[in-house]
């Protein structure tokens, strides 16, 4: 600090100038339009044309696909946080939660006789190719017979829509698809989707056809050979609902193809005296989550051949649906709670699983493990007879979820989330053992694994498995 008569060294070893004769150079443009005082009615304009402006902004993302040009340029912005944080993530499905530190792969019980006649078609994502894939695995040894790798970037390329629930382009490319619930047809074609584009992959992997729209959850085929997805409809028919409300409804394909039929789930329920099981709640975009329709194969003491099982997760209800007439023959909400994977296990019982998940906390969570539920259509009694293998391997997958009864008692049971598939006796013993998981042993979600018969199915494995791709 300088005081008066003292002098200040130029830094060079020359002379010296003193203070009060040096020449301090005038502020630059730059530095002027720095520091340059701001009124206080700015600050408060500033702050007010910002608030209007961020409302204006909310609004338009609000009600987007109304907007044009300027709604589709309004959330593309909102979504960048998303993007940002997805590319950082990256795409690999990795379980947040924790879980027994298993080595990936198939595992088989050494000390037992039994062989596992059947497959297992999976769609697990691949480290390697940075993506899911289709697998054909042989359950006697855990050998990978046949490897598809879908085109579903050339299905997006091919879709023309574009919702505010999903773009197939930018959510849906081939590392982040998921490949949910892949259907092995008789010619070793494959039938998936993942909130996106319906479509059928040669067993190359190439396509055959896609349907635009949004399908989600399970694809099952009927005795009459079309699929039932469960569909949603990009923009909403129920009045007066945001543009992101989920309109679920079930939809009816064709193997080549075509869309043959869509019924909205609101309008099932509405027509059946039903409504007041979700209008008589606080408002949900998501009010029904329908995410099993199965198909009966073969006519029984409480349902036809044609008729089709409802699992709506937000309802936690199971309904018996007759798509010929538009009723509904019988429906229970309970005691099942956010269930999935509805199985017809004989002329009069049905198998449900139940994710048993409680919702009066910040975060869902499971009530101790999940359970596969029979209920008994003539008696109204449900059982749980796989309880003790559910407890002895801790299965608890908060969201989705697979679990198929099997010849001789056993169940193949799929914890989606921890990317753990497995066929278990009902004391729990585990035949073999499937994970999905990094070379640390971070666990992969799996997307909803199916159990094939060598007596049903044989027909489609060796199509599959002898394909030649050039």
């Amino acid at each position: 600090m300088l005081r008066q008569g003292q002098y200040e060294p130029d830094g060079f070893g020359g002379a010296s100038t003193p203070a009060s004769r040096r020449v301090v150079p005038a502020p630059g443009r730059i530095e002027r339009l720095l520091f340059r005082p701001v009124p206080l009615w700015s600050l408060i304009l500033f702050a007010l044309l910002a608030t209007l402006g961020a409302g204006a902004f909310g609004a338009i993302v609000d009600g987007w696909e109304r907007a044009g040009m300027l709604g589709r340029v309004a959330i593309r912005i909102a979504r960048t946080p998303d993007t940002i944080h997805a590319m950082l993530r990256g795409t690999a499905p990795i379980y947040a939660g924790a879980a027994e530190r298993s080595p990936a792969g198939f595992w088989r019980d050494p000390g037992t006789a039994f062989e596992d006649p059947g497959y297992a078609l999976i769609s697990p994502f691949d480290l390697k190719r940075g993506r899911s894939v289709v697998r054909l695995m042989r359950l006697s040894d855990g050998a990978a017979l046949r490897e598809i790798v879908p085109d579903v970037d050339a299905v997006n390329a091919r879709s023309r829509f574009r919702s505010a629930l999903v773009d197939p382009r930018r959510d849906k490319d081939a590392s982040r698809n998921r490949l949910m619930h892949p259907l092995l047809l008789e010619d070793g074609s494959v039938v998936l989707h993942d909130s996106s584009p319906l479509a059928r992959y040669d067993a190359c992997g190439r396509m055959i056809w896609s349907i635009d729209g949004i399908f989600t959850h399970s694809t099952e085929r009927a005795a009459d050979g079309n699929l039932w997805v469960p569909y949603r409809y990009p923009q909403p028919r129920e009045p007066g609902v945001k543009p992101d409300f989920w309109d679920d409804a079930v939809a009816e394909v064709s193997p080549d193809g075509r869309m043959l039929r869509t019924e909205r789930v609101a309008e099932i329920l509405e027509r059946n005296g039903l409504a007041y099981l979700w209008r008589g709640r606080p408002y949900s975009d998501d009010p029904f989550h329908l995410n099993d329709i199965q198909p009966v194969l073969i006519t029984g003491r409480y349902w036809r051949r044609g008729d089709v099982f409802l699992s709506l997760r937000n309802l936690s209800l199971v309904a018996l649906y007759r798509p010929s007439t538009g009723k509904i023959l019988w429906w229970r909400s309970g005691p099942w709670r956010f269930q999935h994977d509805v199985s017809i296990v004989d002329d009069h019982r049905i198998s449900v699983f139940d994710n048993n998940v409680l919702l009066g906390y910040p975060d869902e969570r499971v009530n101790g493990t999940n359970r596969l539920l029979v209920f008994d259509l003539a008696s109204g009694a449900a059982s749980s007879p796989y309880a003790q293998g559910f407890a002895r391997n801790h299965i608890a997958t908060r969201a989705q979820g697979r679990g198929t009864p099997l010849p001789g008692g056993d169940l193949m049971v799929e914890e989606t989330e921890q990317g753990r598939l497995m066929r278990m006796a009902p004391d729990g013993t585990l035949r073999w053992r499937y994970i999905s998981a990094t070379p640390d042993l971070r666990r992969m979600a799996l997307s909803w694994a199916r159990y094939l018969s060598p007596a049903t199915d044989g027909r489609a494995i060796q199509a599959a498995v002898s394909a030649k791709c050039v």
